[in-house]
């Protein structure tokens, strides 16, 4: 298929395609030798929203940018998944990283063979050279982004964005979800989580085995 005809596919980093929330609240113990508060979450806006001192939040955020992008674990199903959409999506990491991360991120990319045609670091999401037409991403207000320009727009689950409730918006709770839900899509018969949607092991046997 012409990578121009690909529907374009926006995907977030951090508590979607990598698990980052424990390297943040690890930097917090690190820094102030306190634990984590409870009920606050430093991504997705969660401390920048809470009442912790700013400069101790620029800390923590400095050292997460400069030494714990390596570390990220990678979600389970993420890489499978990326390569079953790549085969009819043009792939594009979307991510409000500071850009002077780019060459730790790209080393992450590859490192665990996800995907992409394009990389953008930004804060404002669909303000990129692009023709969103699907985007997942755990943060609020990119979801509301994302829907202001009529994409279609998928949460990956986390305690923060579970306020959120349209019947617009695919939630999942991982990327075997999302392939359930491409499945479905595809056959035009998805009308959200139902107990009867396949198990994600009898899912994957109907897809293409990516290369």
């Amino acid at each position: 298929m012409n990578s121009e005809a690909r529907p374009c596919f926006a995907v977030d980093i951090d508590n979607v395609l990598g698990r980052a929330e424990p390297e943040v609240q690890r930097l917090f113990r690190e820094v102030t030798g306190l634990v984590w508060p409870v009920g606050t979450y430093g991504s997705a806006g969660g401390l920048d929203a809470s009442t912790v001192d700013r400069a101790l939040i620029e800390e923590i955020f400095s050292r997460f940018h400069e030494e714990a992008i390596p570390r990220l674990p990678l979600l389970p199903a993420a890489r499978y998944a990326l390569k079953v959409l790549h085969r009819t999506c043009r792939i594009i990491i979307v991510t409000a990283r500071r850009p002077h991360s780019r060459p730790q991120t790209l080393r992450w990319l590859s490192d665990h063979g996800l995907p992409f045609d394009a990389l953008y670091h930004t804060e404002e999401k669909t303000e990129i050279p692009e023709s969103i037409t699907i985007a997942i991403d755990d943060h609020p207000d990119h979801l509301q982004s994302y829907q202001a320009v009529g994409a279609q727009v998928i949460v990956m689950d986390q305690p923060w964005n579970r306020h959120v409730v349209d019947t617009k918006v695919i939630r999942v709770t991982g990327w075997d979800g999302l392939l359930q839900w491409w499945h479905f899509r595809s056959l035009g018969a998805w009308r959200g989580p139902r107990q009867e949607t396949p198990a994600p092991t009898h899912l994957w046997r109907r897809l293409p085995i990516p290369a």
